[in-house]
């Protein structure tokens, strides 16, 4: 936030000192532009579980996801007045929408009682239907300092801003699971045991909300014509971070590595327990916009 006051007093001296001079200027200006967003949305969610069960001596599950938003396209326009040459506010929102692939890595070790070797397991996933989508619209109201010259000007923005934020994932969670049972034949009991592991459905279903936070942006005009000029402007978008829950989904599954478990049956009350261990998604949907477009000048005075 010290950054963020430090170019809030940038503006306001750039707005109030007497770089330029003029028997009248455009009141309004009005910009569209295009460009594109450098996201900086990513985060890590991880499960964890250990356990032991009649001839298990010990089972260790691990899951991890990572999330990464990826650069997209991005829209904004706006509408300042000026209340003098060089200072004025601005009204202005956006869009930006971006992929968030998922990679997704699980870890399932377990030992028997009966055995001094620890057998280990793993498995990978990433892509579709393993990846999440992070969008953002911005609206922002912002002091605007401007510096004119004949050609080419140059201005600086800051202020406070609105985000309506939505994000929504889906990717799996390794999920270990054992069947036990015991039989006699006279003389003598006999047990037998298969464990195996399954790819559980997860999901962090569309959640949208919203959030206060901060922009600033530092641009520049080159004039085409007497009201309208070709504009250029880099912007940062500083938004509070937000954890998000995931969901297990109930249904049926196939185990992952022997094949020992075809279509077991498992309801949100088997996983609640479990769904518990999850860590919380938390991201950071800020990020960094180059955009490039028109802008129109009219309302001289």
């Amino acid at each position: 936030m010290k950054k963020f006051g430090l170019v809030l007093a940038a503006v306001l001296f750039l707005s109030f000192s007497a770089f330029a001079q003029y028997a009248t200027f455009p009141k309004f200006e009005f910009n569209i532009m295009g460009g594109y967003g450098l996201a900086q949305a990513k985060g890590n969610s991880s499960y964890y579980d250990e356990w032991s069960y009649q001839l298990l001596q010990y089972v260790h599950e691990d899951t991890v996801l990572d999330m990464k938003a990826e650069n997209a396209v991005y829209f904004t326009g706006g509408l300042s007045y000026f209340f003098h040459p060089n200072f004025g506010i601005q009204l202005g929102a956006g869009y930006f929408s971006s992929k968030m692939p998922i990679t997704g890595t699980f870890d399932f070790t377990y030992k028997w009682t009966v055995s001094s070797t620890v057998y280990n397991e793993g498995a990978t996933w990433g892509g579709d239907p393993s990846d999440g989508k992070i969008s953002t619209i911005p609206i922002f109201l912002n002091l605007v300092g401007k510096f004119r010259t004949s050609m080419i000007d140059i201005f600086v923005t800051a202020g406070p801003a609105l985000y309506m934020n939505s994000l929504e994932a889906n990717s799996y969670i390794g999920f270990g699971d054992t069947y036990f049972y015991s039989y006699y034949i006279y003389p003598y009991t006999y047990y037998s045991q298969w464990v195996d592991a399954f790819q559980v459905d997860a999901t962090i279903p569309k959640t949208s909300w919203t959030a206060f936070g901060g922009n600033f942006g530092l641009g520049f005009d080159i004039k085409v014509a007497p009201s309208v000029a070709i504009t250029a402007e880099a912007r940062y978008f500083l938004i509070p971070k937000k954890s998000l829950t995931w969901e297990w989904m109930p249904g049926a599954y196939d185990s992952i590595f022997y094949e020992n478990f075809t279509g077991w049956e498992y309801t949100a009350d088997d996983f609640a327990d479990y769904q518990a261990k999850m860590t919380t998604l938390e991201v950071n949907p800020s990020f960094f916009s180059v955009a490039i477009g028109l802008r129109i000048n009219f309302g001289a005075k």
